[in-house]
This record gives C-alpha cells, structure tokens and sequence, in this order.
C-alpha cells in the first residue's frame, strides 16, 4: 500500500520517463527525455550548464597594440555586452551538451540568410544571433555516412531551419563528442555527437530513488516511539484510554513543555542509524556512475567545496582545473569567430574618425588599414581559473623580479652601450608588467641611455687626510 502511495505522488514528467520499468542499463535517451532530464532532474543543470558556466565565469582578457588601447578594447567589450554574445555562445553549448548537437547563426533584418555575411560594414541594429537545436534545425546537421565522400562524418554545409536555408559563413554547428559511424543518436536527430545523458541515463534513474528514500526517511525520523507497559485485561480498557491521551500528549508538546511519564514509560525516537551508512554509500555510488558515463566530474556534481583552490597542486583541483580548460578549447572556436563579428561592428568607420579627430597626429593611415593593424594586433586570454590572493602574488612578482635581476646583474658588465641600453629597457618592460608596479610605471629615456659613458674612475694615490692646526 504505501508503494502504491509513492508511485503515485511521483505522477510527473520526470518519474514517468525515469521510473519506468523499460529504464535499463545502457538505454537510449530521446530528445524528449534529454530535455526533461534537463529541466527536472537535480542533476541535468549541472551536468549540462555547469561546465560552460565554470568556463566563461569571467570575460576574456582582450589588447592591442595601440596607443589608444583603452579605448579600443572599451569599443569592443561594449559591443559585445550589447549583442550578449556571451549568453548566446553559453546557450549554444547547453544545447549541444543537452541533446548532442546544436547550431547558432547571425541573421540581418536586411539581408536574406541564404546570402553569405559581409563582415565590413556590419551594423549593430541590423543583426541578431539565434540559436537553433536538432529540433528546430530538422535534420540539417545530419552528418554524411558515405565513406568514399568529401564531407565524410561532416555535417550539411546549409542549415535548414523550417525551410530556410542560412549560409555556411552565417552559421557554426556544435557536437558533443565525435560522431559515430552508422550510430544514429535520437537525441540529435541524426548521426552527430550525442548528448551528455547518452551513458548515464540508469544512474539517472537510481539518483531519483535516493531522493525518494531522502524524503522516506525525513518524515520517518520524526516519529517517536512510545513505549508503555503493558496492562491487564481487566483494566485494558482504563489504560487504554490513558495511554491514547499520553500519546496524544506526547504529539503535541514542543520546546519548553513538561510532561509526565510513568516509571517504567520511555520515550524514543526511531532508530535510523542503519540507514545513513548505506544511503550516503550508495548515493556516491551513484553520482559517481554517473560522472563516469559523462564528461562531468564527480567532485562538480557533487559541488564539493576543494579543500586546496585550483593554483594549489592538489590531485582534486589539478584534475577539475583540466578539465575545464579542455571545455574552453571546445569554445573557442566559437569565441574567436564572435570575436571576429565584433571587431567589424564596433571598429567601424564613425569609430575610427573619433579617434582620428582626436588624434590627428597619431592616425595618418586610411581606415582599412588601421582596422587590419587593429585586428592583427589583437589578443585576447582566458583569465585563471582562481585568482592570487594579493599575499601570493606580490610573493611571485617578488621571485620573478629577482630573478630577472640577477639575469640584469650578470649580463650588463659585458654589453656593449647600445646592448646594455636594450637590456635596461627589457628590466623595464619586466618591472612595468607586474601588477605591484602598475601604478608607477617605469620609463626610460633610450637615446639617452645609449649615448651615456660612466665618468671613469679616479686614478692616482689614495684618499687623503688633512688636518687644521
């Protein structure tokens, strides 16, 4: 009977796909299932999102070479916040995490999708970035099966998104995971990657258990145990009737009340201390199945809090902190051509001339030429995955300047002028990028320290002393 009473408080779209008993190991998961499992179960966000959030946690690090650089890093980063192309890369990747495969495109109100970008000349208003799962794309990301063809296990060079076609310059398609040979993934929709849930979703199920022995065994640890001596037939019916008010004193009082027991009463509560060693073991157990059927480690499932940060060497954090790193190589292709979009956009023509008017003397090539120096000037970084403390880096940048002054020391008795002068201005450039030294820069003056002689030596006998008679 209370099975019956559980199952049917599980009348849910994740209990009717999870607990079913067609659920076994090594089960295919649908697209339908994928998304429920995203969206219900307490691990779909994490093995899905958590990832992608763990590696865009914090923008990258953008330069150029330019004198105005402030400005022109600015003009890009504003762009980008503006178009949130950042939410956009983040949503592409959950939905290729989620169901194997997912696309994202950049569209203009003014130009038709099927036509190829024209990246100079992009206007901000003019464009929007959609993102499109297997679902929407309707087959279009099927790769080619055909061993003896050019675009072997490569999927369509168009999008077909119902009907419109969106040219290849316009688009990027995602996979999580190669595509299989013949192995068609229902998920996707095709034989592409497949999603993070494919080998995992028996564990998935077995997660769900626990939660419902959690909930068995949290309304159990209330009950307390009366326990009464037992009385005589002839007067069981007297007792009987204090024993029923007893109890029904016992439910009823809280913090601060008092009550009376007899003698030989006792009042417990129920004994679970058999419970917890086999429910922890088994649900880590669990976890652990999981994260082995996915890409996701046990400890970020988990959420366990590392007891050294990511800089600190140890086995936990090293292994979470590659991790993470792989999952940025994965977008940054992605990135880069994003990156790429914006340069145009915000690096425009109007852009240009403000500066040019600004600084005259400092812009005295045309346009396109100082946007291509721009663009192959710029770099940009995946920040650490954990910041110094300001103790740990002044340590560092204190280890790192000595060093470059003993390599200084060495080096510069035997340099001619000009190489001693180089050689200075690189002890410069070292002290100038260490954050210690940010607020006071040093600059060297390198004509002058090229032309300059030490005042030689004095030559002749000893110092002298004279004394006043």
């Amino acid at each position: 009977m209370a099975e019956e009473t559980i199952n049917a408080a599980l009348n849910s779209q994740l209990a009717d796909f999870l607990m079913g008993e067609d659920i076994q190991p090594g089960s295919e998961a649908g697209y339908k299932m994928c998304k429920i499992i995203w969206e219900y179960h307490p691990l779909g966000g994490k093995m899905v999102e958590k990832p992608i959030e763990m590696a865009m946690f914090k923008p990258r690090i953008y330069n150029v070479s330019d004198d105005a650089e402030d400005r022109i890093v600015n003009a890009f980063i504003d762009t980008w916040i503006r178009l949130g192309v950042t939410q956009k890369i983040k949503n592409l990747f959950f939905n290729a995490r989620c169901y194997g495969a997912a696309a994202i495109g950049i569209g203009q109100d003014s130009v038709s999708s099927y036509k190829p970008i024209t990246k100079m000349g992009l206007q901000e208003e003019d464009i929007f970035i959609n993102i499109f799962d297997p679902l929407v794309a309707a087959g279009s990301m099927v790769t080619s099966q055909d061993p003896n063809a050019r675009d072997f296990q490569q999927p369509d060079k168009y999008l077909n998104i119902q009907g419109k076609k969106w040219h290849p310059s316009r688009t990027i398609k995602v996979f999580t995971g190669s595509p299989i040979y013949l192995s068609y993934q229902s998920s996707s929709m095709g034989f592409t990657g497949r999603s993070v849930f494919q080998r995992c979703v028996y564990p998935l199920r077995s997660y769900v258990n626990t939660m419902i022995t959690n909930d068995l065994v949290s309304e159990k640890a209330g009950v307390l145990v009366a326990k009464t001596a037992q009385n005589s037939s002839v007067i069981s019916g007297v007792l009987g009737m204090v024993n029923k008010a007893k109890r029904s004193m016992i439910k009823a009082i809280k913090n601060k009340g008092v009550m009376n027991i007899g003698t030989s009463d006792s009042i417990e509560s129920l004994n679970l201390q058999n419970i917890d060693g086999a429910m922890n073991a088994a649900r880590n157990n669990i976890i652990a199945d999981i994260a082995a059927g996915s890409d996701v480690p046990a400890a970020i499932l988990k959420d366990e809090a590392f007891a050294n940060g990511f800089g600190e060497g140890k086995e936990d954090s090293k292994a979470v902190a590659q991790y993470i790193d792989s999952v940025r190589q994965s977008i940054d292709p992605v990135i880069t051509f994003f990156e790429e979009i914006v340069q145009y956009i915000a690096w425009n023509e109007d852009f240009y001339n403000s500066l040019k008017n600004e600084y005259p003397d400092l812009y005295t090539d045309d346009y396109y030429t100082t946007f291509f120096r721009w663009r192959a000037s710029f770099s940009a970084v995946w920040p650490e995955l954990q910041e110094k403390s300001p103790e740990e880096r002044q340590d560092s940048e204190g280890k790192l300047l000595e060093q470059t002054t003993k390599v200084f020391d060495t080096l510069y008795p035997r340099l001619d002028p000009d190489n001693q002068a180089v050689a200075a201005q690189w002890l410069s450039d070292v002290i100038n990028v260490l954050e210690s030294y940010e607020g006071a820069p040093l600059v060297l003056d390198m004509d002058k320290l090229k032309s300059y002689r030490p005042p030689e030596p004095p030559t002749g006998g000893g110092n002298e002393e004279t004394e006043e008679t």
